[in-house]
């Protein structure tokens, strides 16, 4: 593996809207097979990688990343050549207008760069000054002046739309991008398969490439189902409250360690979180704990990821756990990480898995 930031320049400039995630799928299956022979990628695209464990008796893990990112549709085609669009996951309003998107043709083969309109300052109405549009209101400028121009290069209703990337390093430690979430959860696998390439594990471990995490956050489901794992760990970011805006609403920052879920939730009625498999938490905390390797502890109201689905996934469920990397401008073209937190995620999970065995009794109520 390449340097962090040289690997996540590389992976987030891979488009993968969720639904249509084939480059991602392609890279990530490209790399385990490189590490591994028994690689399957299911229906769904899910890319599972399987590393044999030295006893068959050993409890398996599941350890898991979704490959997609959030973006747009396009919808309509309009006669003078603009592009009207609904959403694909949670893409904020605000940070739409005036910004450059890739706008990619049906087959997928091709893009081309275009920007959402905004309006021109001077001629802005006074009740539109203070406020943000919503996306029916809003249109994609590709520089084209009909319909026929627009269908000509590929696009069409039904063409996937993705933040256009640009990837930068800021301050000393610092790295901002489009598709961070979850990207960094990509690499982290990519570490973990190729440590236990060199270093088998106890127990059978299933290193899975997820999809649809943006969109419909079951699309790793059918994997539970079929491996039924005893243990399970999710891999992806949660939210720094570092910032002016956030105020430390959640104790969170970049540069203090990875992160272990207490519990997060959606926030409305019962659509669903994660509590965590008590003893598979306290065995995570306690082996970054030895790592010295500094925490964070983990609540977020407003965040759900695909665990909160899979913790109840097959005939018994499975113990599970998240483990997640700071950041900060969640869901906008300028996700920003600290890469110290990156490195330390890599080295505990990597740690934390290679430990895993029988000696960690995961029942309840014993």
């Amino acid at each position: 593996m390449k340097s962090i930031v040289e690997e996540l320049k590389y992976l987030t400039s891979i488009p993968a809207l969720s639904g249509m995630e084939d480059n991602m799928v392609r890279e990530m299956a490209a790399r385990f097979k490189s590490l591994t022979d028994d690689v399957e990628i299911d229906r769904l695209g899910n890319v599972i990688a399987t590393f044999k464990g030295k006893d068959e008796k050993e409890p398996s893990m599941l350890v898991f990343a979704h490959v997609d990112e959030l973006g747009l549709m396009i919808k309509k085609v309009e006669k003078n050549g603009y592009l009207r669009f609904d959403r694909i996951g949670g893409v904020p309003e605000k940070t739409l207008m005036g910004q450059f998107l890739d706008i990619h043709s049906i087959d997928g083969k091709s893009h081309v760069v275009g920007i959402v309109g905004t309006y021109a300052h001077h001629l802005t109405p006074a009740e539109a000054k203070l406020t943000v549009p919503t996306t029916d209101k809003m249109y994609i400028d590709i520089g084209a002046n009909s319909d026929a121009e627009v269908k000509a290069k590929g696009i069409d209703i039904g063409s996937a739309v993705t933040y256009h990337h640009h990837f930068e390093q800021i301050g000393e430690h610092l790295i901002t991008s489009k598709t961070l979430d979850n990207r960094i959860g990509c690499l982290m696998l990519i570490a973990l398969a190729e440590h236990l390439k060199q270093n088998p594990p106890a127990g059978t471990v299933y290193v899975v490439a997820s999809t649809q995490e943006e969109f419909n956050i079951r699309g790793v489901l059918p994997v539970f189902y079929k491996l039924e794992p005893d243990a399970s760990i999710c891999v992806d970011i949660t939210i720094a409250c570092d910032t002016p805006d956030l105020n430390y609403k959640y104790d969170m920052s970049l540069g203090k360690g990875p992160a272990v879920t207490q519990m997060n939730f959606h926030g409305r009625g019962t659509l669903a979180g994660i509590i965590p498999n008590p003893p598979l938490r306290l065995f995570i905390e306690k082996t970054l704990d030895d790592l010295k390797i500094p925490w964070q502890r983990d609540i977020v109201l407003g965040v759900i990821t695909d665990d909160a689905f899979t913790v109840v996934a097959g005939t018994q469920g499975t113990a599970m756990a998240h483990f997640a990397v700071p950041m900060r401008y969640s869901h906008s073209p300028i996700e920003t990480a600290d890469v110290r937190d990156i490195e330390a995620a890599i080295k505990a999970l990597n740690t934390i898995v290679g430990k895993f065995d029988h000696k960690l009794d995961l029942r309840r109520g014993v």
